[in-house]
């Protein structure tokens, strides 16, 4: 490959992986009865919106979100509707949030053996969070190895390990992410959500959001260099 092919075969896997995570939650939650608010191609703002479908700038990601009680009235028991998200037993809530990442981690296996399928995914949450703390350092080496396999690599073994690291992304116990998701219905079902400081999800987004700059840091500082 060359490297505008390899440029252009990376952000189709990229693509790929976040139409998958976002598609298969949403046909997960509609298939247990739950109502769907928004489904959302791409991050930032908004292109266009098609009924439930919108369309955004970037395509590098995605989101679903479906009808809870808080959007429409207090979340008490008696008053949710059977459609919300928040009705639904701790069971059906659990293999929503699961089903995104569950499918990447399916794709990666298929792709690459099941086996390296699962190194890759533990090799993802290891790559994120030491290069997200090293971003001048060990963030370039990463993206340096990226580079070379969006070169160097067929595609179908590209998207697996794509698939792979998404996953990986997705289940970090972070707001925004299913890990996150999870971890609070869980959580919610135990009793647990009166005795969660509302400083701590804040101090959790926090560092959501910093590691994400740390990455933006890196990838413009590997692109500058690039030059």
């Amino acid at each position: 490959m060359t490297v505008a092919s390899g440029a252009i075969g990376l952000l189709l896997a990229v693509v790929v992986c976040a139409l998958l995570h976002v598609m298969v939650m949403a046909f997960a939650g509609r298939a247990l009865g739950v109502a769907l608010d928004e489904l959302s191609f791409g991050l930032g703002p908004r292109l266009l919106r098609l009924g439930k479908l919108s369309i955004r700038l970037l395509p590098i990601g995605g989101a679903v979100r479906f009808k809870t009680a808080g959007d429409t009235m207090p979340a008490d028991d008696a008053d949710i509707h059977p459609q919300h998200l928040e009705a639904q037993p701790l069971w059906a809530q659990l293999i929503i949030g699961a089903s995104g990442f569950l499918a990447l981690i399916a794709l990666a296996c298929a792709l690459l053996g099941g086996m390296a399928g699962v190194q890759a995914l533990t090799g993802g949450f290891a790559n994120i969070i030491s290069g997200a703390l090293s971003p001048l350092h060990t963030a370039q080496a990463l993206l340096a190895r990226v580079d070379g396999a969006a070169q160097g690599l067929p595609f179908s073994t590209l998207l697996g390990l794509t698939a792979a690291t998404t996953a990986a992304l997705n289940l970090l116990p972070l707001p925004g992410a299913n890990g996150g998701y999870l971890l609070g219905a869980l959580g919610k079902s135990a009793g647990l959500g009166k005795h969660w400081p509302a400083s701590v999800t804040q101090i959790l987004l926090l560092a959501y959001v910093a590691l994400a700059a740390s990455w933006l840091v890196a990838v413009v500082v590997y692109l500058n260099n690039g030059v």
